[in-house]
C-alpha cells in the first residue's frame, strides 16, 4: 500500500489553499531575509563598538 500524503489531499480539495499558502510561504521568506540583513547590521555595529 502506497504512502498518501494527507498534506496534498488537503490541498488539492480546494486549489485557493494552494495559493493562500505559496503566499504565507512567499511572506515569510521576505520577513526573514530582512531580519537577518537587519540582525547581520547590528551585529557588525556592535563588533565595531559603534553602538
Amino acid at each position: 500500500m502506497p504512502y498518501e500524503d494527507p498534506l496534498k489531499e488537503y490541498l488539492d480539495e480546494d486549489p485557493e489553499r494552494r495559493v493562500k499558502l505559496f503566499y504565507i510561504y512567499t511572506r515569510i521568506m521576505i520577513v526573514s531575509t530582512f531580519l537577518i540583513a537587519f540582525g547581520v547590521m547590528v551585529y557588525i555595529l556592535i563588533t565595531l563598538k559603534i553602538i
